[in-house]
């Protein structure tokens, strides 16, 4: 890339992605390994749009599976019980495993002024808010914030009684990878309207070989890329004809980053893994 600053991954997975999943224990297991991918090659946002796959049963409910276990890995283990009401969904959330990203600080480790954390809002009034930090003090802002929402905050000196001077922040202002959000979309071609990426990407065993796309990639010089996957039953040519979609205008190019393939078939979360890691080598760093 000819910027100094990488692009941000965006990446935007199908509502059948654990169809082929045979219950919610494997579902759990396989969304675990999809997490740990995005959080490794820093992807900024995920999308899961709806793909029409005639395997889903309940298309919204799929969703809702997949959104809940990927924000239930990337919140912090200490603000997690404030944000997760018991639901079937998460049965088998403690086979997820952790992310260790910088917003998932070890219980133990020591906290300075300046410091940034995820927080979320436990009570507020006139005065101000507090707010759960995860440690021994409760942060406190004189900024009238919402109970229950989470935000990030730089931490301030200790005022206390128990309390720390916070503010907010945006988690841009951070400084390193900082997670991801998640978002949801009914067809494919809103769901990359709403993510407004500067280049988009399509995966496909029947696109070009990535080393022929990088340098199209790299002269348009995207500030966001928005990689794209196809489903377990259905790729991506498949899904766009089902939309009603001309998929040579949906992307800006489509690539195959699996060539000469020895199995069948490849899984969208094998693919995920093998598409972050060759952009992120070439066009990331």
């Amino acid at each position: 890339m000819t910027s100094e600053i990488p692009p941000s991954f965006f990446v935007l997975l199908p509502s059948s992605l654990v169809t082929d999943a045979p219950d919610l224990r494997q579902k759990t297991l396989k969304i675990g390994s999809i997490g740990r991918a995005l959080a490794i090659f820093r992807v900024g946002n995920v999308c899961i749009y709806y793909d029409d796959d005639s395997h889903l049963k309940n298309q919204a409910s799929e969703v809702g599976v997949i959104s809940t276990l990927l924000r239930y890995m990337e919140t912090p283990q200490y603000l997690r019980k404030l944000l997760f009401p018991r639901t079937k969904e998460l049965r088998y959330a403690g086979l997820l495993p952790p992310l260790r990203t910088p917003h998932h600080p070890l219980a133990d480790e020591k906290t300075s002024p300046g410091d940034y954390r995820e927080a979320v809002v436990v009570d507020a009034g006139k005065r101000g808010s507090l707010l759960e930090l995860g440690i021994r003090e409760r942060g406190f802002t004189s900024e009238k914030l919402n109970v229950g929402e989470r935000v990030t905050v730089r931490l301030g000196k200790s005022l206390g009684e128990g309390k720390r001077a916070i503010e907010r922040v945006h988690r841009s202002e951070v400084g390193e990878y900082w997670g991801y959000e998640i978002l949801r979309a009914k067809p494919l071609a809103e769901a990359l309207k709403v993510l407004k990426a500067g280049y988009i990407i399509g995966t496909s065993r029947y696109g070009k070989n990535l080393y022929e796309a990088v340098q199209a990639i790299r002269s348009s010089n995207p500030r966001s890329v928005a990689v794209v996957f196809g489903g377990p039953y259905a790729g991506l040519f498949e899904i766009c004809e089902r939309q009603d979609v001309d998929a040579g205008k949906l992307f800006d190019v489509i690539i195959n980053t699996i060539p000469n393939q020895g199995t069948a078939t490849v899984r969208t979360e094998e693919a995920l893994v093998a598409t972050l890691a060759l952009l992120n080598a070439l066009i990331g760093g």
